[in-house]
């Protein structure tokens, strides 16, 4: 193993730093990936947390309306339920689809490429 060490050590310095250069790109893209990921589960999230507000304020709207009115010959008072039940359905597919986002572990892709490079390094000792 130490030959193995001295042999890289005398390698010229472009392979290392060319070898160096595609783990900071490998590591960079996953990190892009990984917040990526994170951003658009947020903003399901968010977009979940909007719809139920306002679910709520139409709702307590409906409500207020509904008791102050003479709903009688009112051909349109559906809209009163319906309005508010609807964002409250959009408010919970939203957030199952930001549930259903599932994040990668982070350093999945580097891991792989070590143990890659690490079988090379067992293949190339072997021989």
């Amino acid at each position: 193993m130490f030959k193995l060490l001295l042999k890289l050590l005398v390698l010229p310095p472009e392979l290392l730093k060319v070898h160096a250069q595609g783990y900071a790109d490998l590591a960079s893209q996953a990190w892009a990936d990984h917040l990526c990921a994170l951003k658009n589960r947020w903003v399901m999230y968010a977009l979940s947390a909007l719809n139920l507000l306002l679910a709520l304020i139409l709702g307590g709207v409906a409500l207020l309306l509904w008791s102050a009115l003479p709903l009688n010959d009112a051909p349109h008072a559906w809209v009163l339920l319906a309005l508010p039940l609807i964002l409250l359905g959009l408010s919970g597919l939203c957030w199952v689809w930001a549930r259903s986002l599932r994040v990668r572990p982070l350093m999945d892709d580097i891991k792989c490429q070590i143990q890659l490079d690490l079988l090379a390094i067992q293949q190339a000792q072997t021989s």
